[in-house]
Formats: C-alpha cells, structure tokens, sequence
C-alpha cells in the first residue's frame, strides 16, 4: 500500500471535539488524498516529498464512527472512532511511572476497565530513525482502558483521565502520553528553539563538551555496558522486593546501590538536547488537543536557576506547535523529597527554587495552572508511589481551570503579603474556605536575612498571621521553603497550599 497514516492515527482514537482534526500522513508525490468522516469529505494533494496533510471539519463528542482516507486504489477504513476530549501527558519518571508500580497498582489495575479512557503511549526513542523502526516493528495502537493495557500506562496520567470520564458524562476521553525518565525540560524542545536563549544555549554547550568527538559506534558501546549496569542493579531491587515486599527505598538505596546514573553521552542519546522533541513530540503535533499535562523538572535541579527560563519557553513552544497560544497548561509542582546523603550534608534547597519556577510560570503565563503537591513526596525516592493523589488532584484541576465545574481543584496559592507590626501577614487566593493549619512549615526573616522557625494562626478564611521570637520587623516570609519538609497548611477544600518566598 503506498498510501500511509501517521502512526497515532488507529482504532480507539479519540479526535477533539469541536475543532478542526488535522490528518497527515505520506501517499506517492502529487497524488490525491481524501478524507471521509461523519458524511463530510475533504480533499489534499500530496507534496513533491509524498507528504501530505488536511483538515476534518469540527464536530461534537460522539461516536464510534467511521474514518475513511483513499488514495487512488488504495484505502484505509478506522471504524471506531471517537470524539471527545484529549489531553497530552508530557515530562520524565514521575509522568511516566506505570499505574502497575505504584501505590495499589495492582487493585488500580484489575479495576481499570473504562469504555470511555482511550489511552496512548508514544514510542520511546531517542532518534526520528529510531522511531520510524519502531513504529514499523511494533506499531503504537490507540487502547480502551483495562486490565490488559492500563497497567504499563502513565498512572498520573490515567488518574486524571479517569477523574476526567467521572464528570464529563458520555464524552470520551483520549490521553496520550509522551515521557521519558531522567530527562531534561531541553530534551523537550528543539534545538533551533535553545539556541534562541542564553540557557538553552548553555544546554547545548554543556552536552556537546560532554559528547565531544565520540563516534555513532563508541556511543552505542557505552550504551550497551550502561544497560547491564542498570539491568543489574533492576534485577537486585526485584530480588530485595520478592523477599520484603515493603521495603522502604532508604533501605533499598543502601542494601543494592544508587541508581546508575548519569547515562553516557551521544549525538543519539535520549538526554541530548532537542532529541526527544524531534523523535517523540514531533511525531504527535499536530494531533488536536484541548491542552497539556506536564509533570517534569526533577532533572533540572543541576540548574534549577535556569529552570523558569527553559520552562515558559516549553509551553510557549508547545502552544505555538499546536497553533494555540492559551491552549490550557497544566502543570504538577514538584512534590517533597530530599536523598539521604543531601539530608546529612545539609540541604541544597534546588527543589524550592524548581518548585517557584513552576509556580511562577503558573502566575505569568495566560491559562497556565498548578497543581501543588507540597504535601505528597518520601525521603530518598525520587519517584514516590502514591500516585493517585497528583493524578486526581490534575484531573479536579482541569474540571475546574478549565471545563468550568464547580469542583475543587485549585490549590490555594499566595495573593498577598504585607507586614502587620510585628507580624507577617499571607492572603492566600483559593484558599476555598477556612485555611487549615495542621503542622508547621513557615519561616520568618528580619532584616538580617536569616530565616527562623515561625509560629502561624489562621485569622481569616483566607489569611494567616506568622510570627517569630525576636523578630520585631519581619522583613520575608516563606512557607515550605526546603527540599523535604513539613507542609501542612490547606484550603478549606482539603487542598495543599503552594510553598511560598516573599519579601515583605
């Protein structure tokens, strides 16, 4: 058959409502394509390159109904296909964490049968050759949720979609995933696009030193030798849990060895800057989205000073891809977590700084929103296994960010700060009833710019009062401002409040 569909495009799929769908896909040169959907035609010609795309007309949530794409004698025939609701679940390993490793998994699984979550992962691969072997070899196929494919899913990801079918009544939901564990916001965008900006650039820099000289060949021994190191240091963590199955990670770490990490360098190695931009994303866009879910920055705490910089330049970039410059951004703020050797050392406090770009990129950008995850996190594992609480917290977020509904799900996050005598006052918007103050958390400075343990009192529905012994004139407030710690306040609505730094 000459005439060819883009790899996403399959059964099951799930098309945006309401929009117009773009198709694309490759048929001989100058041929002609048609497209038939819901009694509507549309026609295109195929590029001097056999490329070709074309547009569907909008449409409302239904289905299943029938796809149909000819090229002279040639035809493809979808039959069920939806239209609904489709988000893309972007980032690194807390993204990408299977609903089968984490908390309850295995309940999750046996109880994930769904007729309206439609589900998609794109193919992990470092290079766009890499990817079209893979999608020839073992093509990527839309699936129903269930028993048999929702277990190897992102379980962040498949929460909120399930949250999303629970009050979105009839409109199926399509969730696509696109992640990668260990890898960097600039993994995530192309390198035309880093260059653009001092930080990106840095990135290039900085992975090209490391790369230097080394062949296509020298890169794939390394490779090699890296996975057994990782195969058996996987197969040393499985032996451990098949004897205690409740081991604690600290006692993992310590008893079978860190990670191995960092991976070797290489023009095709997946952390290289604008990589995964142009072997996985790339083969999505333009796939219409109602908007994005991004749980990622982990990484970045090398530079976490660069991180805000990198991060509006993602969503910017990724809205610009798919033609939609306040298409709805959702953002998961990083959650507590300190290893052990940075807890006896003393804390580098990277993370704050992570979590403050985060949030800030939720204040500055049009229809960018967090969800706060101050209260979730373990010592010394990086990738915490109670998944279920971000994943709904994602899904309550966007219902109300951004369908409108009259549920809980933004975290209160700071609107105000002024000083009040000897005190230092913290308005919080969202706080959705009465604040609650369950454990400590907040800090006080004066004007010498040293931070001390502060006492705090709701004295609103949305404020709190923060003092501190032998602080007359506070001068900066901050609420949990470390890597690991207490946070303890919420909102009325049960929600976790957002870690805070401000000068008064």
């Amino acid at each position: 058959m000459n005439l060819h569909l883009a790899a996403i495009f399959g059964d099951d799929m799930v098309l945006q409502r309401e929009v117009p769908v773009p198709l694309w896909g490759s048929a001989p040169a100058g041929a002609e394509v048609a497209a038939e959907m819901d009694g509507q035609s549309v026609r295109t010609r195929a590029g001097e390159d056999g490329l070709w795309r074309l547009e569907l007309p909008a449409g409302p949530a239904g289905g299943p109904c029938a796809l149909t794409v000819r090229c002279g004698e040639d035809e493809i025939t979808l039959r069920r296909v939806y239209r609904g609701e489709v988000w893309l679940a972007g980032g690194q390993s807390n993204m990408e964490l299977a609903l089968k490793d984490s908390l309850d998994g295995g309940a999750a699984v046996r109880d994930s049968a769904n007729p309206r979550l439609h589900l998609y992962m794109a193919p992990k691969a470092a290079t766009p050759e890499e990817a079209e072997l893979l999608e020839r070899s073992a093509p990527p196929a839309w699936m129903l949720s269930g028993p048999e494919t929702a277990g190897a899913f992102s379980a962040v990801a498949w929460y909120a979609g399930k949250v999303l079918t629970e009050h979105l009544p009839d409109v199926h939901i399509g969730v696509v995933s696109c992640c990668w564990g260990g890898t960097y916001a600039h993994c995530w965008l192309p390198r035309e696009e880093l260059a653009s900006f001092p930080e990106g650039q840095a990135r290039i820099d900085g992975y090209d030193a490391r790369t230097g000289g080394k062949s296509d060949e020298a890169f794939a021994q390394e490779l090699a030798a890296y996975q057994k190191a990782v195969d058996a240091w996987n197969a040393r963590i499985a032996a451990r849990r098949a004897r205690e199955p409740d081991v604690a990670w600290e006692t993992l770490n310590e008893a079978c060895g860190l990670y191995p990490w960092p991976p070797p360098a290489g023009r095709t190695g997946f952390q290289r800057p604008g990589n995964l931009y142009d072997a996985m994303l790339s083969r999505i866009k333009p796939y219409a989205l109602r908007g994005f879910w991004y749980y990622q920055g982990e990484q970045d705490e090398e530079w976490p000073q660069d991180y805000h910089a990198l991060l509006t330049r993602l969503i910017r970039r990724w809205r610009q891809d798919w033609g939609g410059e306040e298409k709805p951004f959702l953002l998961l703020q990083l959650p507590m977590y300190i290893s052990k050797a940075d807890s006896l050392s003393g804390d580098p406090m990277r993370w704050p700084l992570l979590r403050k770009a985060q949030s800030d990129a939720a204040r500055e950008l049009p229809d960018t929103h967090l969800a706060v995850l101050a209260d979730c996190g373990e010592f010394d594992n990086i990738h915490p296994v109670d998944k279920r609480t971000p994943g709904t917290r994602l899904g309550m977020l966007a219902l109300e960010a951004v369908y409108g509904l009259p549920v809980t799900g933004r975290p209160p996050v700071c609107g105000e700060v002024w000083r009040e005598g000897a005190a230092a006052m913290v308005r919080f918007d969202h706080a959705g009833g009465r604040l609650r103050l369950t454990d400590g958390g907040f800090q006080l400075a004066g004007g010498d710019g040293v931070f001390r343990a502060a006492e705090a009192r709701t004295v609103s529905a949305d404020t709190v009062r923060v003092t501190a012994p032998g602080i007359e004139s506070p001068a900066a407030v901050r609420y949990a401002w470390y890597s690991y710690g207490p946070a303890g306040l919420y909102g009325g609505t049960g929600l976790a409040a957002a870690p805070l730094n401000e000068i008064l």
